[in-house]
């Protein structure tokens, strides 16, 4: 870490997502963004922050936006600001679409559960920054709670127990080291640590509903060492990530993603037997 790097650009929820802050702050989703093992692709990840590609809007993320606008308390805000939540054809013009009627199943589940609501309590939304590994991160804490020392992150998935074929290491995982959830809390553990100039870290919580009718639910923490490992995985990628966003080497090309299919350029004819590479 460089002790005279200093937070240049001021955070808020207007800005928080918008190009200039991504360029100037490294973020977990952008940096798995990077990594073919998150599923991410250099070049593509370079082609969005550059505004040179647009991903399609993916339903499964307004979901995701749905229920976080429930847990900040501004889901009628959202509804009012999100007219693609409605249907709008045929006798069930102006009704939530079923998707979005089922994340009102998913909230239930968790309104239900005292637990559930009281590691979702606290401050939300809470943004923070720090210099982690030379460059400056920006976070978004859901559910923040350091006088009881957690914070907690929402997520939908599709179900708890699901397992996910990790081809590296020839080995199935779980959804939290499928989608790298434990770098995302030991990230956001790393940063509030700095940010508030304590010596130790929050506990991460993670309350997770999957989308199953009737939903399920669990509470998921992580320990000291959980965070550790996740942070040796950030510093083990982190300079490759660092060197392709700034420019200093060309961002590799996964030819699989959808930025990839896009500009797409046939440079060679392959035989039939390569295809067993794939």
């Amino acid at each position: 870490m460089n002790p005279k790097l200093v937070i240049l650009m001021e955070l808020n929820k207007d800005n928080y997502y918008s190009r200039e802050a991504n360029l100037y702050y490294m973020s977990v989703s952008q940096f798995k963004s990077f990594l073919p093992a998150y599923g991410g692709c250099e070049a593509r990840a370079m082609a969005v922050l550059h505004g040179e590609f647009v991903p399609e809007p993916v339903e499964a993320f307004l979901e995701g936006h749905y229920l976080h606008a429930w847990n900040e308390g501004t889901l009628s805000d959202f509804k009012a600001n999100n007219p693609k939540l409605y249907s709008s054809r045929g006798n069930t013009a102006g009704q939530l679409k079923s998707n979005f009627k089922h994340c009102d199943k998913m909230i239930a589940a968790l309104e239900s559960d005292p637990l559930v609501m009281k590691t979702l309590a606290g401050q939300k939304e809470v943004i923070m920054t720090a210099i982690l590994f030379g460059i400056p991160w920006k976070i978004m804490l859901d559910s923040y709670q350091p006088e009881v020392g957690l914070f907690a992150d929402l997520k939908a998935m599709k179900e708890i127990d699901g397992k996910f074929w990790n081809v590296e290491a020839g080995v199935y995982e779980n959804f939290i080291d499928h989608y790298g959830y434990n770098v995302q809390v030991s990230v956001y553990a790393e940063v509030e640590r700095l940010h508030k100039k304590q010596s130790e870290w929050l506990i991460p919580n993670l309350v997770v509903v999957t989308k199953q009718d009737p939903p399920d639910k669990e509470i998921i923490y992580f320990d000291f060492d959980d965070i550790e490992q996740g942070l040796h995985i950030v510093g083990k990628h982190i300079e490759r990530v660092k060197s392709v966003k700034s420019g200093a080497v060309e961002p590799v090309r996964c030819e699989k993603c959808d930025y990839c299919r896009l500009t797409k350029k046939i440079n060679r004819i392959k035989h039939f037997s390569e295809l067993s590479l794939y």
